[in-house]
């Protein structure tokens, strides 16, 4: 274990985008659940306030989840074309 994290054999940071993920998520929904508190606390428009936040959690959410997929892609097509390379200089 310690022999291929050393030799980089290992990906660990696929690992550590699945927390970034949630992380981010948590935020976009605290973010678009205060663009709404602030609409109605500071006397904004309701529908205005509601409408912005509700918009930042969908396409926040949205937003977050496609960077953390394209940044998958790339290690899911390196170990992809690692194991075509480990094919071909077998043979």
């Amino acid at each position: 274990m310690l022999k291929s994290f050393l030799n980089f054999d290992e990906m660990i940071t696929p690992k550590i985008i699945t927390i970034i993920y949630w992380l981010g998520i948590i935020g976009v929904v605290i973010g678009g659940l205060m663009a709404i508190g602030t609409s109605i606390t500071f006397g904004g428009s309701i529908l205005a306030g509601l409408f912005s936040g509700l918009c930042t959690i969908v396409f926040g959410v949205i937003g977050v989840r496609i960077s953390c997929e394209l940044i998958i892609l790339s290690f899911n097509i390196y170990g992809k074309l690692r194991d075509i390379a480990e094919n071909t200089a077998v043979k």
